[in-house]
């Protein structure tokens, strides 16, 4: 009997900090001898703010190489890079045809972020849980570890999924595995350390408001 499947994937932008270790790659490093694992580093979505191309595939190898020092092994899991299979981008594409403009305007976290780039917000921002979707369904992912900031696409996912089933499926015969949330509880959501109503981030122009991975000892 094949293991139930896990999907995930973490943005290649600057260093992982506590967060997202306490959040996710300590949840996989406990999960790859249970669930099929795929995990992924999402270079396509680092692209919805601009990127040098250079440091983006230096962030790209640089997370890989923190996955595997973080105990997940290629043995157990499988490991890859986003942007390397078309197939993201061509599910993305398709789901865009269907996927109503309505159900992606109410998007919290892209009303935040078009908050802050005004004039400048790209559509990439507004489309990234459509791509996330095509991400999840593209593996029949049975669960997905999600943070509570993620949980509003997961279940756009799962609305995707349903729209999908009830306009190309046939009686008992879905064209997609609808999937579930996995939540921990622990470590679900850890805040920054200089705004404790902010969740820690990456992109957080403050090194002072996170603990990265990759810091020296001291």
């Amino acid at each position: 009997m094949s293991q139930p499947r896990i999907l995930s994937g973490i943005q290649t932008t600057g260093n992982m900090h506590l967060g997202n270790y306490l959040g996710a790659i300590r949840n996989w490093v406990e999960l790859q001898s249970q669930y099929d694992c795929f995990l992924f580093m999402a270079d396509l979505h680092a692209i919805t703010v601009p990127q040098d191309p250079k440091t983006l595939a230096e962030n790209t190898l640089k997370l890989a190489a923190t996955y595997i020092a973080c105990g997940i092994d290629p043995e157990q899991s499988t490991i890859f890079v986003q942007s390397q299979l078309p197939e993201h981008s061509e599910l993305a594409w398709l789901f865009n045809c269907i996927t109503p403009l309505n159900w992606l305007e109410r998007m919290i976290q892209f009303k935040e972020k078009a908050v802050k780039q005004g004039e400048n917000v790209g559509v990439g921002l507004l489309d990234y849980p459509v791509l996330m979707a095509a991400d999840i369904l593209l593996y029949d992912a049975d669960k997905v570890p999600v943070g509570e900031d993620q949980k509003q696409h997961l279940e756009l996912t799962r609305d995707i999924a349903g729209r999908v089933n009830d306009k190309f499926g046939k009686k008992k015969r879905y064209v997609l595995k609808v999937p579930e949330p996995m939540i921990r509880k622990e470590g679900a959501r850890i805040m920054s350390l200089t705004d404790g109503t902010k969740k820690m981030s990456k992109s957080d122009p403050s090194e002072l408001s996170r603990i990265d991975i990759l810091d020296p000892p001291d």
